[in-house]
């Protein structure tokens, strides 16, 4: 599926999947998760909208969807465990705005999304490949950035958390080298993102003393 000879920003892993998660899976796939590109598309058409890749075990993007149901919330993670999580969150609270694509965030932005499709783009606490060797497995470089950009509406916001010094120093870098953007404060951004509760992962963090990064951009060409 890969277009470009980048290795992935992430590994497959064979989780453990609860019950409940494989219950979900098997009842609400069909209802939640995009396999024709072609929906996502309309799914995105003429709707202020928010992309989360990565995004685990779906805290924020459920909290997003649930607090702003006008918004439409796409979702893109490869690890089924997380995926089934929210199927079954949001099909208890009711969503109606959730849609999760199931594979590489990077293949579907480069290939198969409309310029100009997302209000906001989020990635919070990606894998920062920690070692010198696997940095390349990262994410955010100088040509994803362009990317994200042009998927961006104008005024549009990519907001990034880290909990990995050298990842945040290194993103923040990049973006200020990139004329194209701005940097914000989250207390700019619309409501449904300002005041985002701690994930699970955010809390072990602050357990370990990790500092938390976050960087907040916006599109300005």
């Amino acid at each position: 599926m890969g277009l470009h000879k980048k290795p992935k920003s992430f590994v497959l892993r064979q989780g453990r999947i609860t019950q409940n998660q494989k219950e979900a899976l098997d009842s609400l796939w069909n209802k939640f998760v995009i396999e024709d590109i072609s929906e996502i598309n309309q799914f995105l058409k003429d709707k202020h909208s928010v992309l989360d890749i990565g995004f685990g075990s779906g805290e924020t993007l459920l909290h997003i969807a649930e607090n702003k149901r006008e918004v439409s919330v796409l979702g893109v993670e490869v690890y089924l465990s997380g995926i089934g999580a929210v199927l079954s969150k949001a099909n208890e609270l009711g969503l109606e705005n959730i849609k999760i694509f199931n594979n590489d965030a990077e293949d579907l932005l480069r290939k198969n999304i409309l310029p100009s499709s997302f209000d906001e783009i989020i990635m919070f606490y990606p894998d920062p490949w920690p070692k010198r060797k696997h940095h390349k497995r990262r994410l955010i470089k100088k040509d994803f950035i362009k990317v994200i950009n042009n998927k961006l509406k104008p005024g549009g916001i990519f907001y990034f958390k880290s909990d990995w010094n050298d990842y945040a120093v290194e993103v923040n870098s990049l973006f200020k080298e990139d004329s194209n953007w701005i940097s914000a404060k989250e207390d700019e951004l619309d409501t449904h993102l300002r005041n985002i509760p701690p994930t699970s992962f955010e809390k072990k963090a602050l357990l370990a003393n990790r500092p938390l990064h976050k960087i907040i951009e916006k599109k300005i060409n």
